[in-house]
């Protein structure tokens, strides 16, 4: 069983995601921004992250570049789950190690092969 962080200033999508990550064996911990999201890396062990990118406080791109300065977590694996499609960011995302990027709505069976792949 993996710890999976959901960051995401949407209820809805945090609780869709929160009932998938639950219904694939997994524990989720829930966050509402960026701020929220660094907060929980630095109390909690987290195996997979999947962040929305615009959110108040603190956008999930930002709190990727202050993840991936982290010695304590910058190998946790991150996925994207937005509704942004601008390659300029998918770019910037992926310059900045994020492992996917998906789109939103939100795709329980992407959402489950995701998982499958990066948590074993």
């Amino acid at each position: 069983m993996g710890r999976i962080l959901i960051v995401d200033d949407s209820s809805l999508i945090r609780s869709v995601a929160s009932s998938a990550a639950v219904e694939a064996g997994h524990e989720a911990i829930l966050a509402e921004n960026g701020q929220e999201g660094l907060d929980v890396l630095r109390t909690q062990k987290i195996d997979l992250i999947f962040s929305d990118v615009n959110m108040p406080v603190m956008g999930g791109l930002e709190m990727v570049e202050n993840i991936k300065e982290n010695e304590s977590y910058k190998y946790i694996p991150i996925i994207m789950l937005t509704t942004e499609s601008n390659p300029d960011l998918k770019a910037k995302g992926q310059a900045l190690g994020v492992k996917a990027w998906m789109l939103k709505p939100f795709n329980k069976k992407k959402f489950f092969m995701a998982v499958k792949k990066l948590i074993s």
